[in-house]
């Protein structure tokens, strides 16, 4: 088959056509790739912030526990309670440690 300068100019467009819309299609797809990971480092800090609060409130249920114990009143449910939150924030940490930065 023997090809004319029009045909294999045309299909020269249809190639650089394709490459442009390719790229068009590698660039939304670069930043949308950069706004997910954008997100999910975020995600990771909110996660690791829950979790030094958490830990923070168990440690005033600890201190609740030792306050309780002293006076003489019974402190099992708040110490069930803070082994209950210890246990959820070993469980988000481990959770969040898995989330590439």
């Amino acid at each position: 088959m023997k090809y004319t300068t029009q045909i294999i100019l045309e299909k020269l467009d249809k190639i650089l056509s394709n490459q442009k819309r390719f790229y068009k299609e590698l660039i939304t797809m670069s930043a949308e790739l950069d706004l997910l990971a954008q997100e999910v480092a975020e995600t990771k800090g909110v996660q690791e912030s829950v979790v030094v609060l958490l830990q923070g409130i168990q440690v005033k249920l600890d201190a609740l526990a030792a306050e309780l114990a002293e006076a003489g009143i019974d402190n099992a449910k708040v110490l069930a309670l803070s082994q209950e939150l210890s246990d959820s924030t070993d469980a988000l940490a481990n959770a969040a440690a898995t989330v590439p930065a």
